[in-house]
C-alpha cells in the first residue's frame, strides 16, 4: 500500500530541552519577487456582514472556519475575493482537541476535512494555511494537543499547503506547556485603544523571541476602525511561505 501524506509513518515529536517540538518538512515556496507592503488585516466570519476595508494594504489573511474545526465560515467566498484584490493572501483554519479517540486519530480528521474544505473553497496547492490555537475551542491534555497539532501540520505541509501557527503566549503556555515550534509563528498582541502604539508594539514583537521559543513572522493586534474593532498586522519577515500572491 502507498503510503499516505496523512499517516506517512508514526508521527513522533522531536525535543528540544525536554519539550515537545511542532516541526514540518516545508513545501518548497519560490523566492518572492519584488516588494510587499508589510501591514496587513485578517478578517473571518464575525466580520460577515459588514464593509470590509478599501486601504492599501500589502497582505490578508481570512478564516475557513466558522470558529471550530469541520466548519464553514460563511462568508468565506465573498471575503477571500476581497483578499485577491490585495497584494497578497494566506488563510488560516481553527483547530481543537476536546479528547475524544486518540489524538493521532483526531489530527487525522481534521486535516481530512481541510484537504477536501481548501480546494472546494477556491484555495490552491501553495497557499499558506496557518492554524489558529485559541483557548476559546476545546483541549484536554498538553501531550494531546502537541499530537492533533502537529498531525495536522504533517497533513497540510505534505499535501503542498505551508503551514504556520498562530496563538496568544499565554494561550499557547496552556495549550502546549509551550511546546517548541520550529515553522513560522504569527504572534497576536491584544487590543490597543491608539493605533499608534498597536503598530508600534507589533514592531518592537518581530525583533523579540515569542512562544515557541521563536522570533514571530507576523505580528498581529487588535485596533478601532470606522466598522469595529480590527485584527491588523504586521509582517515582520521575508514573504515566501507566509502568504502567497493571489
Amino acid at each position: 500500500m502507498a503510503k499516505s501524506f496523512l499517516r506517512p509513518s508514526s508521527i513522533t515529536s522531536a525535543t528540544i530541552d525536554s519539550l515537545p517540538a511542532i516541526s514540518a518538512k516545508q513545501p518548497s515556496s519560490a523566492p518572492w519577487v519584488g516588494t510587499l507592503d508589510n501591514s496587513g488585516y485578517d478578517v473571518s466570519y464575525p466580520q460577515c456582514g459588514q464593509t470590509l476595508s478599501t486601504a492599501s494594504v500589502g497582505f490578508t489573511i481570512i478564516g475557513l472556519n466558522y470558529g471550530r474545526p469541520f466548519t464553514q465560515n460563511p462568508c468565506f467566498a465573498d471575503q477571500w475575493r476581497w483578499a485577491q484584490t490585495h497584494d497578497a493572501v494566506a488563510v488560516y483554519v481553527n483547530i481543537s482537541d476536546p479528547g475524544s479517540g486518540t489524538a493521532g486519530d483526531r489530527g487525522t480528521r481534521i486535516v481530512t476535512d481541510l484537504l477536501q474544505r481548501l480546494p472546494l473553497n477556491g484555495v490552491p496547492i501553495g497557499t499558506p494555511v496557518w492554524l489558529d490555537i485559541e483557548r476559546a475551542n476545546s483541549w484536554s491534555s498538553s501531550q494531546r494537543s502537541v499530537e492533533v497539532i502537529q498531525t495536522v501540520v504533517h497533513g497540510l505541509t505534505r499535501a503542498g499547503y505551508p503551514a504556520g501557527i498562530y496563538a496568544a503566549p499565554t494561550h499557547w503556555l496552556l495549550i502546549t506547556f509551550n511546546a517548541r515550534v520550529k515553522i513560522p509563528v504569527w504572534l497576536a498582541l491584544g487590543y490597543y485603544s491608539v493605533k499608534s502604539e498597536g503598530v508600534a508594539a507589533a514592531k518592537r514583537a518581530c525583533g523579540e523571541v515569542t512562544f515557541g521559543d521563536r522570533s514571530p513572522s507576523i505580528v498581529q493586534f487588535v485596533a478601532d476602525s470606522q466598522t469595529g474593532r480590527t485584527d491588523r498586522n504586521i509582517m515582520c519577515s521575508d514573504p515566501a511561505g507566509l502568504v502567497v500572491k493571489p
